[in-house]
């Protein structure tokens, strides 16, 4: 499926943390963020554009006029587990609610608007997706972020110095981390566009994204 792409990387965090402080009030502006927080992340493909973003926009929506319709930690949580099975992940690690939310304690330290604070009861559907992916990218929660989460730092109490953004992505993961990469990859090399809807209409039932408008 080489069509179908995305990432995460410290520039496309910090884009997406000044586009969070757009307010929702409509569809409109929901599909807006939405849209420009794909653009930062490098979505491509039909399905993904076509199936995943209006979810996330209808689901964005949602959360903005109910904070209660958030994406708990538990459905990251179950959709992390539901990827380490699916990828066929050799040493899949499985994780709980409370492990999402150390994780995203943590990053909200350094991202407080892309990653929702411990004080919150969930995440907004873009958070929830990139907390995700950012889980599966290392392989679960790494043992320096649960270290740094037990002393309940403060959102955006954690600064980055931009111009040495290079120097956050690990280059020398862990081997868990590099199966998960590796898994990951080959599992969407392999897939054709019925298994890739599939997928997508999978996670999007696992994390509760309303359909589309």
């Amino acid at each position: 499926m080489a069509t179908e792409r995305g990432y995460v990387n410290p520039r496309s965090l910090q884009i997406i943390s000044l586009l969070s402080e757009t307010k929702i009030a409509n569809i409109d502006d929901a599909q807006a963020y939405v849209k420009q927080a794909a653009g930062a992340c490098g979505v491509q493909g039909p399905i993904l554009m076509r199936e995943l973003l209006p979810r996330l926009a209808a689901g964005e929506l949602a959360a903005a006029e109910n904070p209660s319709l958030l994406v708990s930690d538990d459905r990251v949580a179950e959709a992390f587990n539901f990827l380490s099975r699916e990828f066929q992940v050799p040493d899949q690690q499985f994780l709980a609610g409370t492990d999402v939310l150390h994780f995203r304690t943590t990053m909200s330290a350094i991202y407080p608007h892309v990653f929702s604070p411990k004080s919150m009861n969930g995440s907004r559907p873009v958070q929830a997706l990139i907390t995700l992916h950012q889980l599966v990218f290392n392989g679960g929660v790494p043992d320096g972020a649960k270290k740094f989460a037990e002393k309940n730092p403060q959102p955006g109490s954690f600064k980055i110095d931009p111009s040495r953004t290079r120097m956050a992505i690990d280059k020398n993961p862990n081997p868990i981390a590099n199966e998960y990469r590796t898994a990951s990859a080959r599992y969407f090399q392999g897939l054709t566009s019925e298994q890739m809807q599939s997928f997508v209409d999978s996670i999007s039932k696992v994390m509760a994204l309303p359909a589309g408008r």
